[in-house]
């Protein structure tokens, strides 16, 4: 049986949502709700799947403040993820690199969140050697690629990078890795 995984990016949550929510309180709450609502999915899918991990390449949350909501629903989601044994795989992305749940928050050993130096950690399954290499960002901006940072993928082994980052800049909008 291969090795398989999930891969995940961008889900904000607790994202602000400032402007919407002058707008339109209701519908600001229904959007905050449906990134909870999309990250439940994931897990639900990793399960229904029984692959092998998850991985989440960045940006998790929202900003430096995490409500306490937000920590009680991530921990149950690790703990499902946990029971069924699939890893999980996390770097720090531009939005949530100051979070500090992200630091604080306590999840089980399967979970594996790669701090601001380059790691890689070797997760074996299905008789294949993964080495998951990851780096996280340690502030919200990283004018420069990252990538030269990342360790050499291992011979003999399926090496899987994980990197938040953009390929191309849009004027106005942030620079990052």
């Amino acid at each position: 049986m291969p090795f398989r995984f999930v891969h995940t990016a961008d889900i904000h949550l607790d994202s602000p949502l400032r402007s919407l929510a002058l707008r339109n309180g209701d519908l600001a709450e229904l959007v905050g709700d449906a990134s909870r609502q999309a990250f439940v999915s994931i897990v639900d899918l990793c399960l229904a799947e029984r692959v092998d991990a998850l991985v989440i390449a960045g940006d998790l949350y929202d900003g430096d403040q995490t409500s306490m909501k937000t920590a009680r629903f991530l921990a149950s989601q690790m703990t499902r993820l946990h029971q069924a044994g699939i890893r999980v795989f996390k770097i720090r992305g531009n939005h949530d690199a100051l979070s500090r749940i992200s630091k604080q928050l306590v999840f089980p050993e399967t979970v594996t969140i790669f701090g601001g130096r380059p790691q890689s950690v070797l997760q074996t399954a299905a008789g294949l050697d993964v080495m998951f290499h990851g780096l996280s960002f340690a502030s919200p901006k990283a004018p420069d690629s990252l990538l030269p940072k990342y360790s050499v993928p291992r011979e003999g082994a399926i090496n899987v990078g994980i990197m938040h980052t953009s390929l191309a800049g849009s004027p106005g909008h942030d620079v990052y890795a």
